[in-house]
């Protein structure tokens, strides 16, 4: 087959999906999105909770010892912000759930604007 015949047949297989309108202003305590969306469901995302940032010099880094304290340029009463994909889309307190530390949600990021 040469690639004309391949592009063709691509062509044929190309379907469109229509997903649901995500409204931009969710209601408090409603679903950011709402509708038949049980496919999304079961997809897996990675969140990671970040506490703050410190800047050192490398020299600095490869002095750190076992008990060294690294100060974040955070205060001790801001929230952690919970990324997805480089984003915040929370922000919440630190907990101990078990022998685990957690998140206690206490704001969600509006739905960003196009």
């Amino acid at each position: 087959m040469n690639n004309q015949t391949n592009r063709a047949e691509a062509k044929q297989v190309t379907q469109v999906i229509e997903l649901p309108e995500i409204k931009p202003h969710p209601v408090p305590g409603k679903p950011v999105v709402e509708g038949n969306l049980a496919m999304l469901q079961s997809v897996k995302v990675r969140l990671r909770a970040v506490a703050g940032e410190a800047t050192m010099t490398v020299g600095e880094l490869m002095a750190l010892r076992e008990d060294a304290v690294v100060a974040l340029d955070r205060a001790l009463n801001e929230p952690l912000d919970l990324l997805l994909d480089g984003q915040v889309v929370a922000r919440g307190q630190l907990v101990a759930v078990g022998d685990e530390f957690g998140i206690r949600i206490t704001e969600v990021s509006r739905v960003a604007q196009p």
